[in-house]
């Protein structure tokens, strides 16, 4: 049996619906976009550990040398563990075709004593340096870890490390590099604006996926 015209109030009704759905849509996008650089950030209490952790992504990146270096004067750990996944051959630091002297050197440059640096390569890449971590963690039985991240990826890091090791009991904490974005006008910056976004993205499709 045919359905008659909507009445005005049914239409009304409807038209309410939709609107309540559109404008709810509308708030959870502009709360995620204006949280953002919140939600990136790790909360998580850096500590004394058994180990500094570097990942050196294709080259590495020297504020985060930097700043293991300067952590491990510190006292904050033993020793600094690199992560190192070779992609191509430049670096801004200085890496030759012997990578593990390289990067010994460089930490040396800054003060580390070179016995106190372990590079370890990982072909396979970096999605594969968490399971590495926890590898290196059960032969050597460490249970306390202090990654070096940039700031707006460290609530990222954070996840992908503690899915691989919590179930082993191991604590893992970041400790942030400042990359230079504010936290009130990143994304008046086009660049600022394209690089949370991008990394947003990805945070949002690890919580999705359960990691």
């Amino acid at each position: 049996m045919a359905s008659g015209p909507l009445s005005v109030k049914e239409f009304l009704d409807k038209a309410k619906l939709v609107s309540y759905g559109f404008f709810g849509l509308l708030l959870l996008f502009l709360i995620l976009f204006f949280s953002a650089p919140f939600l990136l950030v790790s909360k998580a209490d850096p500590k004394k550990s058994d180990a500094l952790i570097v990942e050196a992504i294709e080259t590495g990146k020297k504020d985060k040398f930097k700043q293991a270096a300067a952590l491990w004067k510190k006292g904050l750990a033993p020793v600094i563990v690199v992560l190192y996944s070779p992609v191509t051959p430049e670096s801004d630091i200085g890496i030759s075709s012997d990578v593990t002297n390289s990067l010994q050197a460089y930490l040396t440059s800054l003060g580390v004593d070179e016995n106190k640096v372990l590079v370890y390569t990982i072909q396979a890449g970096p999605q594969e340096f968490p399971k590495t971590l926890l590898k290196i963690a059960l032969d050597r039985q460490w249970k306390t870890f202090l990654l070096i991240g940039k700031e707006f990826d460290s609530a990222t890091l954070l996840r992908l490390y503690r899915s691989v090791l919590e179930p082993a009991e191991i604590y893992i904490a970041v400790s942030k590099v400042p990359e230079g974005i504010g936290s009130s006008d990143w994304f008046l910056k086009p660049k600022s604006l394209e690089s949370i976004l991008g990394r947003l993205a990805k945070h949002l499709y690890l919580i999705i996926l359960g990691n």
